[in-house]
């Protein structure tokens, strides 16, 4: 019981913190409606298999600049997408057809997994927090484990699909002039976001910190 309410706190947690992922589920679900964000909301489920593979296996193995340089990475795909949503901001609408919406859901999901994946933040969380909680939960039973980080990942993702959900119901009181507002700050805060990246891993990543 105290490692199901451990996964899901730290699940609820990362689930409502602000970062890209969090802009990245809120801008699909009022871009294209909740499937499309909901679609977004599981990219760790499906990025974070690297992410815990790569961890418990290889992280400890690989030169100190591996994560600043996965993090540079991180931050220019940010930029990009910052930029991507600035340019659909200009002609954006919130009347789009059934097929766009599908093919927006399945851009959420890749989008939001890869993401996920060059982003640090979850590299850092299973190094340092959902790692060692979860090698020490397995040799005092395997079960505790499995428990664990199934919580997390339901809160995680069940958070943000609510998340989602709000906002799509959201829309129907928004203009498309209100919606462009709304998208040109979501790719702002990307944009930030990414500067953000990397004004603290590139100095890292190039061998000067």
């Amino acid at each position: 019981m105290d490692l199901l309410l451990l996964g899901l706190a730290l699940g609820i947690g990362a689930g409502v913190s602000p970062g890209p992922l969090f802009v990245l589920v809120i801008t699909s679900a009022l871009r294209s409606g909740w499937r499309a964000g909901a679609l977004a909301a599981f990219a760790p489920v499906v990025s974070d298999v690297i992410v815990v593979a790569g961890v418990l296996l290889v992280l400890d193995r690989l030169p100190d600049r591996a994560l600043p340089l996965l993090a540079v990475a991180g931050g220019v795909f940010l930029l990009w997408t910052g930029a991507q949503t600035l340019r659909d901001a200009r002609t954006a609408s919130l009347e789009i057809s059934a097929e766009e919406r599908r093919r927006a859901g399945r851009q959420a999901l890749w989008q939001a997994g890869l993401l996920n994946l060059l982003s640090p933040h979850p590299w850092l969380f299973w190094a340092t927090v959902l790692g060692p909680l979860t090698l020490k939960a397995w040799r005092d039973a395997p079960v505790g484990a499995v428990v664990l980080v199934a919580a997390f990942y339901v809160a995680i993702v069940g958070s943000k699909v609510v998340l989602a959900v709000l906002v799509a119901q959201g829309r129907r009181w928004l203009s498309d002039r209100t919606y462009r507002r709304v998208l040109v700050a979501a790719g702002v805060l990307l944009g930030a976001v990414g500067v953000l990246v990397l004004v603290e891993f590139l100095p890292r990543a190039l061998g000067g910190g």
